[in-house]
Parts: C-alpha cells; sequence; structure tokens
C-alpha cells in the first residue's frame, strides 16, 4: 500500500488525472450497482406492489358496497340452476346418458306412430366439471314416413311436451319421387344437457 504513493507521484500530471477520474468512475459504477440501482429498483416494486394492492383494495371495497346486490344475484343464479336442473338427464355414466338419450328419442317416435330405423351416439362436449354437466348428441334416422302430422307432432313433443330440456338440430327430410311424404326419410341430431355422477 505504501507503494500506491510513490507509484502515483512518478506518473505526469495529466496521467494522474486520468487514474483519479478512472478510478472514481469505477467506484461510481461499482456503488451504482451494489447499492443505487438495487435501492431505486425496490422502490419500484415497493411502488408497483402497492398500487397492485390499491387496485385490489378498490374491487374488494366494490365488491363489499355491493354485496347485497351479488348476493341476490348469486340466488337467482342457483334458482335458475335448480329449475333447469330437473330437466336434465341424471345418469352415473356418459354411456348410460347416451342409452337413455336413445330410448327417449325411441318411445316419442313410437308414440307418434314413427320407428326410428337408425341412431348413433356422437361426441359429447363437457360443459362443467362441478358438477360435471356434458352436452351429449345422438344422430337418429326414422324411414317410411306415411304421414306429415305424425312428424309434427313428434317434433312437437320433443320440443315442448317432453319433461327433459332437448334440442333438435339437422332436420332434414328426404322424399322419394313425386310424393312430398309418403316413404319420406327424416334424419336429425338430438341433443341434451346430461348430469353425471361418475366420470367413466
Amino acid at each position: 500500500m505504501g507503494k500506491f504513493p510513490e507509484l502515483f507521484h512518478k506518473f505526469k500530471w495529466r496521467e494522474r488525472v486520468l487514474l483519479i477520474v478512472a478510478i472514481i468512475v469505477l467506484l461510481y459504477i461499482g456503488i451504482d450497482k451494489a447499492m443505487i440501482t438495487p435501492f431505486f429498483k425496490s422502490i419500484n416494486e415497493t411502488k408497483e406492489r402497492l398500487e397492485t394492492q390499491k387496485q385490489l383494495l378498490k374491487k374488494y371495497y366494490s365488491f363489499i358496497a355491493n354485496k347485497k346486490q351479488y348476493e341476490t344475484r348469486l340466488s337467482d343464479l342457483e334458482r335458475y340452476y335448480s329449475e333447469y336442473q330437473g330437466k336434465f338427464l341424471s345418469e352415473e355414466t356418459e354411456e348410460l346418458a347416451s342409452a337413455k338419450l336413445q330410448e327417449i328419442i325411441n318411445n316419442l317416435a313410437t308414440k307418434n306412430g314413427l320407428v326410428v330405423s337408425r341412431s348413433t351416439a356422437l361426441k359429447k362436449e363437457i360443459l362443467n366439471k362441478k358438477p360435471y354437466l356434458i352436452e351429449l348428441s345422438i344422430n337418429f334416422e326414422i324411414s317410411n314416413l306415411d304421414n306429415s302430422q305424425k312428424l309434427q307432432n313428434f317434433l312437437y313433443d320433443i320440443e315442448y311436451s317432453n319433461e327433459k330440456l332437448l334440442f333438435l338440430d339437422n332436420l332434414k327430410i328426404k322424399t322419394l319421387g313425386l310424393n312430398v311424404v309418403k316413404g319420406a326419410t327424416i334424419s336429425s341430431s338430438l341433443t341434451a344437457i346430461v348430469s353425471i355422477e361418475k366420470k367413466s
């Protein structure tokens, strides 16, 4: 350490000034990296955190101020869900639900003097996980339609007279020759909302 002053005095005046400036710059960079930058970074992070917490507090106060309104809305939604829950099919597995939907379409067809010639299950769509609700569809076909009134009654029963919520989609009527009704084939898909008790 004692040699540094001797060495320093050997430098020319200009070199001394440059050395002092270099040492000052290095000290500033070191202090900046070690203390100043982390300090300001910490201040900015604290500001951001406080701003986020301030926004959350505003939201909480808003929820608390409108608590009655949210409780009423939630109650309405629960009542609405309870009313519709009885309209959903309820089965233990998806396979049983698919079989039940095919049974419903067969029963409605038989009631109206029609015969389902073919029905196939389609891919399900998960609507909700708790409770586990799915949208389940089947394609069906009715051949040899001989009366348009039977078809009207059948469609009416699906839409209005059935106790479960059913949706008819892609109804197609294919006629044979010039006769609009006799021997016609009907194809469509039937969809229901199903509550599954045990996921398969």
